[in-house]
């Protein structure tokens, strides 16, 4: 069996380099996730540099969700300080073994409510270990319910709460990309395997036809396949381990995991890489060395001049039923009860779309072909060409396929930035109806009412951003906004699909229509839910309004009154929103508070609009790993499906045919499955878009600047013929004797 292998890479070397080029491509994706979401951060002690125990409020938010035996209790990093009672540093003065015990307030530029403090700052006496006076605090805190007791390294967790929540964003992160990433490659690898095997059917089956059993020949298939994987594996753990630690600093640079972070780096993760690689490269192997180990000899020998045209009727079938899955998961997307439900569909739809294309490759390139059968008659590089895709359907598929892959992921990422991107800034414009916005440091309540004493100002309302704990079902901090008492349907229009927004009291709050659809929070107007304030204060409030245009101000309206004293900053407005009144008086208030500056609503809308832009960085990075990730896969099948018609190519030199013509219908055929998989990709990517957009948006028409769709196809057209092209001058130069091109056309 050793010998076969040797023999095979020697003689037909592409498709097991193309195996070892994925297997180690997936690996190297794989181990750099791995490094990202094992990402550790530095927490410098800061002040509490002397304390040996500090004491706080519980940092985690902890809510039970469900009731009886599905109950379940979910935990969120608070986003600010709950904040004990400054009283409780003279309780723990008196523990055994403290030598102080002092209030600390301030951190992060923070405050708190009156009598509270953020934390509470201990000392041992000499002699006593932090250990040990941590439990005698924890006993003489009833157990510490209630309370964050730390020590050692886990006290710089509570030097700043905002490196724990950058922390869990990027882990939210991860597990959001993460397995889009890992699938993804998952999935070329196993086309790759699939591709690699199955080029080399008919050797598999001429072993069979002189004597080889159909268990040697199977063994000999995974026994391949798995060297590949471990193989590959290994070589992409330096790739990975530096693939990943420059992630970690792109995150950092944008503000999504804290300063310092490093990646995580382990020879473990070359392991894992392996045995998922193993798992994948297996199990796509087996249905080709299943088929080819049970080839019967004689067909062995027909097939060794002749590819079998028809499909094979299993893949025909898994693909027919994964096409019906794209229908009905169509059809469900469309008649969801509510937005976010909607949303949910949308990568099922586009994986299954992939799977459908995928499986039925053979079948559609064949039907192009039929479709294009008139180009035939310009010239005899077409017919060529066109004739070696209706004799090669198989092959032509595994060209068509990854360049598929390549627009559908790629496409449905970029241009749902695009069009979320496009609608916040629609919304934005039609949102915010005042003439005049306030922004900067410095904007209190005082500022507030000055701005609404103006002569010809008929409202003025503050807003400002914060994260409030939602459970839709999970629990989660989401973005919304805290807003004054006043006039708002003055100063924004946010689409009201129920209910009024005339004000919000203390007592109400405003949602919008993704989060109120079913499936999320599933609420309406009149409904009571309970949501949970920064510092984890819950807020049990009735439902007011239910909102459309949510992209430009958050999913949540609250009352700015109920946020004072709970955000761990001082009661500050982001924005002041002014209907009315003289540019020039209102540019003299600006004036008179240091740090507030005045602007327009087009100057606002394009602040907006730039923010937007930078806080879709990890779209951003989504799309460069996919779309590297597809460009490899492209490549690669390319690549192979190419060199490996080199016995064709030198045998239609031997019959007279010139470079010209040949060079000829390799453009054709280039041409044929560029078209082919653009088309393929697009109308995968622009199923899913239309429910995820229409969801998300509030539009089915997706928005597709020329810019960015002609940046995609012109370089998957230019990969696609480079790689042709260029593989083709490779296999195209002619030496004196051809001694194995017949065999290399048979095998």
């Amino acid at each position: 069996m050793g010998g076969w292998l040797l023999a095979g890479l020697r003689r037909q070397p592409g498709p097991m380099i193309g195996t070892l080029a994925a297997a180690a491509t997936a690996a190297t994706l794989a181990i750099a996730a791995f490094g990202v979401a094992g990402a550790h951060s530095p927490s410098p002690l800061g002040r509490l540099a002397s304390a040996d125990v500090v004491v706080a409020a519980d940092t985690q938010l902890r809510v039970t969700i469900g009731t009886g035996d599905s109950a379940s209790t979910q935990t969120a990093p608070r986003q600010a300080y709950g904040g004990v009672p400054a009283r409780l540093a003279n309780q723990l003065a008196r523990v055994p073994g403290v030598a102080s015990a002092v209030g600390e307030t301030g951190f992060a530029d923070g405050t708190v409510q009156p009598g509270m403090v953020d934390l509470i700052a201990v000392k041992a006496d000499p002699g006593v270990s932090a250990s040990t006076l941590a439990q005698r605090i924890k006993a003489g805190l009833h157990g510490g319910a209630g309370y964050t007791i730390a020590t050692g390294a886990a006290r710089a967790d509570l030097a700043n709460l905002g490196l724990a929540i950058e922390v869990a964003n990027g882990q939210a992160l991860g597990g959001a990309v993460i397995p889009m990433l890992i699938v993804t490659a998952l999935f070329a690898l196993a086309a790759t395997t699939a591709l690699s095997v199955d080029l080399r059917r008919r050797r598999f089956a001429l072993l069979r036809a002189v004597g080889a059993t159909r268990g040697q020949v199977h063994r000999a298939v995974l026994a391949e396949q798995a060297l590949l994987a471990v193989g590959g594996g290994l070589l992409g753990y330096l790739p990975g381990t530096v693939l990943g630690a420059l992630g970690v600093r792109a995150l950092v640079a944008h503000g999504m995991l804290p300063a310092g972070s490093s990646a995580a780096s382990s020879p473990w993760f070359a392991v894992l890489a392996c045995m998922i690689n193993l798992a994948v490269c297996v199990l796509s192997a087996l249905m080709a060395a299943r088929r080819a180990s049970r080839t019967s000899p004689a067909r062995a020998i027909r097939e060794v001049h002749a590819e079998r045209t028809r499909p094979n009727p299993v893949r025909v079938i898994l693909g027919l039923a994964a096409g019906a899955g794209v229908v009905v998961l169509g059809v469900l997307a469309l008649h969801q009860n509510g937005p976010g439900a909607e949303a949910a569909m949308a990568l099922p739809l586009l994986m299954v779309g992939m799977a459908a294309v995928a499986l039925l490759g053979p079948v559609l390139v064949t039907a192009a072909a039929a479709v294009v059968r008139p180009l035939a008659d310009t010239g005899p590089a077409a017919r060529l060409a066109l004739a070696s895709i209706r004799r090669l359907p198989r092959r032509t598929a595994s060209a068509v396929i990854p360049i598929a892959m390549a627009v559908g992921m790629t496409g449905a990422i970029a241009f749902f930035n695009t069009s979320v991107a496009h609608a916040t800034a629609n919304q934005s414009t039609q949102a915010v109806t005042a003439g005049h916005v306030l922004s900067g440091s410095g904007l209190d309540d005082q500022v507030l009412t000055e701005a609404r004493d103006l002569p010809g100002v008929c409202a003025a309302v503050g807003i400002t951003a914060l994260n409030i704990g939602v459970t839709d079902p999970d629990l989660k901090f989401l973005g919304g906004e805290a807003v004054s008492a006043g006039q708002i349907d003055q100063v924004l229009d946010l689409g009201v699909a129920d209910g009024r927004l005339s004000g919000l009291k203390p007592g109400q709050i405003a949602i919008s229509t993704m989060e109120a659809s079913s499936g999320v929070m599933g609420v309406h107007v009149g409904a009571r839910i309970t949501v949970y304030l920064p510092d984890g204060t819950p807020y049990r409030a009735t439902v007011s309004t239910i909102y459309q245009r949510s992209l430009a101000l958050g999913d949540l309206l609250i009352p700015a009154s109920v946020a004072d004293g709970h955000t761990g900053a001082p009661a500050r407005y982001g924005q002041i929103l002014v209907r009315g009144g003289s540019q020039r008086e209102l540019a003299a208030l600006a004036a008179a508070h240091p740090g507030a500056r005045l602007a327009s609503q087009a100057v606002y809308n394009a602040e907006v609009a730039q923010n937007t832009g930078q806080n879709s960085f990890g779209d951003i990075v989504i799309l460069g790993v996919i779309a590297a990730l597809a460009a490899v896969t492209m490549i690669n099948a390319l690549v192979v499906s190419t060199v490996e018609r080199r016995g064709q190519v030198r045998l239609l030199f031997r019959i007279g045919a010139t470079t010209r013509q040949l060079a000829g219908a390799f453009r054709w055929q280039a041409l044929f499955v560029t078209v082919v998989g653009i088309v393929a990709g697009a109308a995968v990517c622009a199923g899913a878009l239309i429910g995820l957009d229409r969801a998300v948006t509030g539009s089915a028409v997706p928005y597709i600047p020329a810019a960015p769709a002609a940046l995609i196809v012109t370089g998957v057209a230019a990969l696609t013929f480079g790689t042709m092209m260029t593989s083709f001058a490779a296999i195209s130069r002619r030496p004196a004797q051809h001694k194995d091109d017949l065999r290399e056309t048979a095998g």
